[in-house]
């Protein structure tokens, strides 16, 4: 006669359990961390795909492109420039570097749709700073024929940092439902009359400096501008300016040429926009006290925050969707208008971004890095002497 097979008692059955659930803690942070490192490196491959582009578009025409093209603000300097010239999404922007380098980078099909030469621009600059839309000669000033839906709209995974959860495909900045509710806020085609929507995301820009790009207007230096009067605060790329190598003086691998970005926190929120060319969208570089290092989270919650985070000027319309989104390491101005005039290095990476040197090195600079050091590293001639070991 067989005995009685005997099944789990309910204690022995919870042992394993917690056994099991003890396991899966221990084994969940390696996972993550195998992935991250996995993700990581993919985002460095990216930047240095763009390094390489950068290096042979100076290569091929003497100079590295122009962070953003903007005929009409010829001839202005950092004194007699503004934001509203050279940090209005609502402006006629050109193309910018992103775009020049498309050929540079395996995408001549989607260059050559862009059209770049469709945006001949006005020679400028504007008669009265004060005043610029009104006294603008409109008729041959708005010809934005380069950012075509075709390329606004594309997603280039060069240009994709995987660690990013709000990169998805169909993540786009400035939709067609955002210009029913937010018309003032629309990147428009004034030839035409029609707003400029669904702009594909990214996460990298041209690094334009330690300052706003109207203190670096045309390549010039405000030298009395934040963080450090006296010094130079040009970067390689920015507004009407790419650098020779030559004049990177610092030495090329010491100083940054492109930047982490991170996607914006809604669809209104502009900054991680590949194809255009303005601060926080596909430029980076700030150093000032309020903005110092990358991933900072300085500021104050909604409706107190002011010069907390990156200067995007959105935020009467933002503040209250996203109250404690300098917390979140994305704060921004909050005042009226739309001039989104600097915008900081920005990842989800723990701990830092990753930087793209002149040299082609990509360097993941962390977040605790000192103000000093990071505008060493954001400038291109700012005469200091300086080690990897800095960093």
């Amino acid at each position: 006669m067989t005995g009685r097979r005997h099944g789990f008692t309910l204690i022995e059955l919870l042992v394993v359990i917690a056994i099991i659930a003890v396991l899966i803690a221990l084994l969940l942070p390696a996972v993550q961390s195998a992935r991250e490192a996995a993700r990581r490196a993919q985002c460095v491959n990216n930047v240095k795909q763009l390094l390489l582009g950068l290096h042979n578009f100076e290569s091929s025409n003497g100079t590295l492109p122009k962070g953003v093209n903007e005929p009409y603000c010829n001839g202005l300097t950092p004194q007699t420039g503004s934001d509203a010239l050279g940090s209005d999404q609502t402006e006629p922007f050109g193309p910018n570097w992103a775009i020049l380098i498309l050929p540079y980078i395996e995408q001549q099909g989607l260059y050559n749709s862009s059209n770049v030469l469709g945006y001949p621009g006005w020679p400028g600059p504007y008669n009265n700073v004060a005043n610029p839309v009104q006294n603008a000669p409109n008729a041959n000033l708005y010809n934005m024929d380069w950012c075509n839906t075709t390329v606004r709209s594309t997603r280039l995974a060069v240009f994709v940092c995987p660690t990013d959860p709000n990169n998805a495909p169909g993540s786009f900045f400035y939709t067609p439902s955002d210009f029913q509710s937010y018309p003032q806020l629309a990147p428009m085609d004034q030839m035409r009359g029609i707003p400029l929507t669904n702009w594909a995301r990214g996460n990298y820009g041209a690094v334009q400096g330690a300052t706003d790009p109207d203190h670096q207007l045309n390549g010039l230096d405000d030298l009395g501008a934040a963080p450090y009067p006296g010094m130079t605060k040009t970067g390689v790329m920015g507004l009407n300016f790419g650098v020779k190598l030559s004049a990177v003086t610092d030495g090329l691998s010491n100083t940054a040429f492109v930047g982490e970005l991170r996607v914006g926190l809604s669809s209104m929120d502009i900054r991680g926009t590949w194809a255009l060319g303005l601060a926080m969208a596909s430029l980076c570089g700030h150093a000032k006290p309020y903005n110092p290092t990358p991933n900072n989270k300085n500021g104050f919650p909604w409706p107190n925050c002011n010069d907390g985070g990156d200067e995007m000027q959105d935020g009467p319309i933002l503040g209250p969707l996203f109250p404690t989104a300098n917390l979140q390491a994305m704060g921004f101005n909050c005042g009226g208008g739309m001039y989104n005039s600097g915008g900081q290095c920005r990842s989800m990476h723990p701990g830092g971004v990753n930087i793209g040197f002149g040299d082609g090195s990509v360097h993941f600079i962390k977040n605790s890095i000192s103000q000093w050091v990071w505008y060493q590293i954001l400038v291109k001639a700012d005469g200091t002497v300086m080690s990897a070991d800095s960093y």
